[in-house]
């Protein structure tokens, strides 16, 4: 009888003991799940917005657009491995036809996983006719270097992307391999 006593009280004490440690455990894990408030853009990219805004008035800037969102494809499967990833900034026409993709290339660029997850994404944009600006995070270019890159083509205000005669060329469609700096010294 003392034995059935003894191990029902070590049987409650073992049950009171792990409802102590699940409570602690799950109060950890919620106070790591409190949600804060954080900037969607960062310092560079905050810079380049407002040049870009300042630079287009006539525009639509958008900034960290997820992929899907401009591009498409006949079958869903094509897009599978590209849905998650974001672009940098869209420049669109008034009718949200997109003009230009513009990607700011950081120091997380140089790895090689990453560079490959941009070429795929680089490519379905080329394929899709979309115009790919790439600038160098450490050498933004001015309201004035951007407005040279966008030009217009006819009276009927259709926005068109123009290569840069001088050295630094833009990447346009396929934007990916080596690439000179883009942006204004």
């Amino acid at each position: 009888m003392k034995a059935i006593i003894a191990l029902t009280v070590l049987t409650l004490v073992i049950m009171v003991v792990i409802t102590v440690l699940t409570r602690e455990k799950q109060a950890t894990q919620e106070k790591r799940r409190e949600y804060i408030k954080k900037k969607p853009l960062s310092n560079n990219e905050q810079v380049m917005y407002w040049r870009l805004v300042g630079a287009l008035p006539d525009y639509m800037v958008l900034a960290q657009v997820g992929l899907s969102r401009c591009l498409g494809t006949k079958d869903s499967a094509g897009l599978d491995t590209l849905a998650s990833k974001n672009l940098d900034f869209v420049i669109c026409d008034k009718a949200s036809d997109v003009v230009a993709v513009i990607e700011i290339d950081n120091k997380t660029h140089n790895n090689k996983i990453l560079s490959k997850e941009d070429e795929k994404k680089y490519k379905a944009l080329k394929k899709a006719g979309i115009d790919i600006i790439k600038w160098r995070a450490n050498s933004l270019p001015s309201e004035a270097d951007i407005r040279e890159r966008f030009t217009l083509l006819d009276p009927g205000r259709k926005p068109r992307v123009v290569k840069s005669k001088s050295l630094q060329t833009s990447i346009f469609g396929i934007g990916i391999g080596k690439y000179r700096n883009t942006g204004a010294g």
